[in-house]
């Protein structure tokens, strides 16, 4: 099973607070398809260049050293990973290691990955910060006695639960001496019914997959039973309604739902991008640049993290994004957002200013 945003994020919790010590850190972002290996899909391109790199990675330290023997375990341990634990269906792996200080940290994944094998001192966050950033999100595909939920994980959908009425009893009364008024008051029962279970397993797997956006799909007669029904705190997370027919496939699930997930993320963070340029030219919270913006999470100032994916901020962006996670600032990621490049492609939301004036 593909890891979640919400565990994507907890494992950059685990990695912001890794230990400084004198010791090589492993942090490798490989591609796990067989099918990228052209002719030979035994093998696997991603096993290749960490192969690759990891042994050029090792002629450079001096042998016989604390250094070089923390990373011989390492290699041994990624190896026997890949081979005996790595899940099967994983697309990517993103992989942190380091013997010596007693950490190895993992994370599967459904998105394609380039091939990225890196040693130093700390481990490489930008990456798996990126994958992080999009919407945790539960997908309710009702009917009037059917609820299909689905998650999404890294960039796939997966299907995770099933509630199904059996609504023969409708057909049965039909054909009865009952009045139509009164076989519609029952069936419209029957559908209130569901409705409250349909509620009871959404918020379950909401809690589940602690998810930050519902979806909801279905036809015109079930879905406003079940909106009705909903807790506050679960219709505030309901960011759409898309048109699935309830014997859809998961491929035309994923087809239908993905885009429209992607289209969820890009608005709330143009939408957190917008507020930020607005608070750095108006009341003051917001702050930009590296610098700055290096200072006020040194501070703990610092609510969200906004950085242009294309923004050229070398070494600095890892710094930035470790201070973050180690303040519990959101990490996001925006695209050809003019007024977030204009200052200086990275910025942040602030909790709180320290100047008098506050």
């Amino acid at each position: 099973m593909a890891a979640t945003s919400a565990q994507m994020r907890q494992v950059l919790r685990l990695l912001a607070d890794w230990p400084q010590v004198d010791l090589p850190v492993i942090s490798a972002y490989i591609d796990l398809r067989p099918q990228s290996a052209g002719d030979n899909p035994q093998v696997r391109s991603g096993e290749i260049v960490l192969r690759d790199q990891l042994r050029e990675a090792e002629r450079a330290l001096e042998p016989r050293t604390p250094a070089h023997e923390s990373f011989v375990a390492d290699v041994e341990r990624i190896n026997r990973f890949i081979a005996d634990e790595a899940l099967p269906e994983a697309q990517g792996l993103a992989l942190f290691a380091c013997h010596g200080a007693g950490r190895f940290e993992t994370v599967d994944t459904s998105e394609d990955l380039d091939d990225e094998v890196t040693v130093a001192p700390l481990p490489q966050l930008l990456r798996l910060a990126r994958l992080a950033d999009e919407a945790q999100a539960v997908i309710a595909l009702i009917d009037t006695n059917t609820l299909r939920l689905f998650a999404s994980r890294s960039g796939a959908i997966e299907e995770v639960g099933l509630l199904d009425h059996d609504n023969d009893e409708y057909s049965k009364h039909s054909q009865g001496g009952w009045s139509q008024a009164r076989f519609q008051r029952h069936v419209d029962e029957q559908r209130a019914s569901f409705a409250e279970l349909a509620v009871e397993a959404l918020e379950g797997e909401v809690r589940r997959e602690e998810a930050d956006t519902v979806v909801l799909a279905g036809d015109e007669v079930a879905i406003p039973l079940i909106r009705d029904k909903l807790p506050q705190n679960i219709a505030d997370m309901v960011r759409g309604v898309v048109r699935i027919d309830m014997r859809a496939t998961l491929q035309d699930v994923a087809a239908e739902v993905l885009p429209f997930l992607e289209m969820v993320r890009t608005d709330a963070v143009n939408d957190a991008a917008d507020r930020l340029v607005g608070a750095v030219r108006g009341d003051g919270m917001g702050i930009a640049g590296l610098d700055e913006t290096g200072r006020a999470l040194e501070q703990g100032q610092v609510m969200e993290l906004l950085i242009d994916q294309d923004a050229d901020l070398g070494p600095e962006a890892e710094a930035l994004i470790r201070a973050a996670i180690a303040t519990d600032a959101r990490v996001r990621f925006t695209q050809d957002h003019s007024g977030l490049r204009e200052l200086g492609g990275v910025g942040g939301l602030l909790r709180f200013r320290l100047d008098a004036s506050a």
